[in-house]
């Protein structure tokens, strides 16, 4: 199973050159930040990237409100050609428990961070080798962020996947990923260790 490496991407939007020289690499079984400095273009930044055994769980969720929560899991599998039944039901409730309950009742009614998980765990079931999950702590109350991180972090454990969280939440990012990617002025500079950095090196970078 292999991650993802970029180098020297460059991307220009109604004629302006927004990334000038993106390097990112994302090896099989890591967790990889990418956070964009103020004023940063964030929107150009995994899109241009994406590739066969790479999911992308965008921001705002978007999951199919007028689907079950069941629905949605399923069409994660049955859009990549693979069949979902009760073992890949299982699966998305042992990553995401607070799902189990909810099999029944349209996504559309979900809370925030109800919806998160659903969207990641849908994402899961294309069984990919790179899970992009792009402003995962939008929105959401710091609770419901533990929650979804945690089950995230399990998922990724339980299938060895390599995940890439994109973010604004520097401390999220930093406390919990192998490297960290912060984009500025259309380039990336990489930091490893990034949890073992100091607050007052982070603003430094960031701010």
């Amino acid at each position: 199973m292999s991650g993802l490496e970029v180098a020297g991407l460059r991307a220009a939007y109604g004629g302006a050159v927004v990334l000038t020289g993106v390097d990112l690499r994302v090896g099989p079984g890591e967790v990889v930040g990418l956070v964009g400095r103020n004023g940063a273009p964030l929107p150009a930044r995994p899109y241009r990237v994406a590739r066969r055994g790479v999911i992308h769980v965008p921001e705002g969720r978007l999951v199919l409100r007028g689907l079950s929560v069941e629905e949605n899991l399923a069409f994660g599998a049955v859009a990549v050609g693979r069949a979902f039944g009760a073992a890949e039901r299982e699966r998305a409730l042992a990553w995401f428990p607070p799902l189990g309950p909810l099999l029944p009742r349209p996504a559309g009614l979900l809370s925030g961070g109800e919806q998160q998980m659903l969207a990641i765990a849908r994402g899961l079931m294309a069984r990919p080798r790179l899970l992009m999950v792009d402003e995962m702590s939008l929105g959401l109350s710091p609770r419901a962020v533990r929650d979804v991180l945690a089950a995230v972090l399990a998922a990724w454990r339980e299938e060895g996947v390599a995940l890439l969280m994109v973010d604004q939440n520097l401390r999220l990012l930093a406390a919990h990923c192998d490297r960290l990617y912060v984009l500025a002025g259309g380039a990336t500079t990489c930091y490893q260790d990034a949890a073992g950095r100091s607050d007052e090196f982070w603003r430094s970078v960031y701010f």
